[in-house]
């Protein structure tokens, strides 16, 4: 049995909020890749047009306001993440297992850090592995994986032209990601889904409240025309009386 569900279409505020959280996240102690010696900053994020595959293992709870079960979880989308942060990017600073082959030079500032900026894109993402989703209309959404989905990652930067570097970044990316999957994915995925549903009832508590304003408006104006239509109705009924005195009178 497969699961369909739409993937184009996500809201602007969608995406600011994950670049928010996938932020925080990148820069927790256990996260961030040594080398990465600046803050990091997820500047775009793309999710692409491909979505995963959802294959159903099993359900375990399906009721009207819930739905729990477990996937069997495929992805190689066109998605992408940019990120923007700070490299130690001399090579002798790196650890020995990077460094190239070449003869001791005995030039000791050669061995000082060169921090510099840089721009990372990760793309190419191939997962494949077990999720476990729950879906609440009340209590948002619980996704978890059972093991590391993670099959391989593209990472590119301003430093592919040197080796050293490259290696250096996609192997850490890789571990963060691991991590990130595992551990920091389930809870942004969980705030996200709770903060939509608060404005999805907060959006229909505004609607409820213009509605009763436009209600009261609308009886206040029916008001006001039936009070001036009895004003006009009395004034029309003085001067008839006036009218039929003065005859009388004549």
């Amino acid at each position: 049995m497969s699961f369909k569900f739409q993937w184009t279409g996500f809201p602007p505020e969608f995406s600011t909020e994950a670049l928010e959280m996938l932020t925080q996240a990148l820069n927790k102690g256990e996260n961030k890749p040594p080398n990465l010696v600046g803050p990091i900053v997820a500047k775009e994020l793309d999710l692409g047009s491909t979505p995963p595959e959802l294959d159903i293992l099993e359900i375990s709870e399906l009721e009207e306001d819930r739905f729990r079960a477990m996937f069997r979880m495929k992805y190689e989308g066109d998605g992408y993440l940019v990120l923007q942060t700070q490299v130690q990017a001399n090579p002798l600073r790196l650890p020995s297992s990077e460094l190239p082959t070449m003869p001791s030079i005995g030039v000791v500032a050669a061995a000082q850090p060169l921090v510099v900026p840089m721009l990372l894109r990760i793309s190419g993402l191939k997962l494949n592995g077990i999720v476990v989703l729950a879906v609440s209309k009340h209590d948002g959404i619980t996704l978890v994986f059972r093991s590391d989905p993670l099959v391989s990652v593209e990472v590119h930067s301003t430093f592919d032209s040197v080796p050293s570097v490259r290696r250096m970044l996609q192997r850490e990316i890789e571990a963060t990601l691991r991590s990130l999957f595992q551990e920091d994915l389930p809870v942004i995925v969980h705030e996200m889904s709770v903060n939509e549903i608060k404005r999805a009832r907060e959006a229909k508590d505004r609607e409820r409240r213009e509605h009763i304003e436009r209600r009261q408006q609308q009886i206040r104006q029916q008001h006001a025309r039936a009070d001036s239509t009895g004003d006009m109705w009395v004034a029309a009924s003085r001067g008839a009386h006036a009218v039929g005195s003065d005859s009388g009178a004549a």
